[in-house]
């Protein structure tokens, strides 16, 4: 999880100011958030009820 935030903000440095940097940063922070959140579930899932 750390390592995926990592990456994007290593990724969105250069060239974050024309659209398609922009584009490119919003969709890595999307495909972070979604990982946080199969993340969540997993642990959801893995725990006994």
């Amino acid at each position: 999880m750390n390592t995926a935030s990592n990456a994007a903000a290593v990724r969105t440095a250069p060239a974050a100011n024309t659209w398609p940097g922009k584009l490119r940063a919003l969709a890595l922070h999307a495909l972070n958030l979604h990982l946080q959140n199969c993340a969540v579930i997993a642990e959801a899932h893995r725990r006994p009820q």
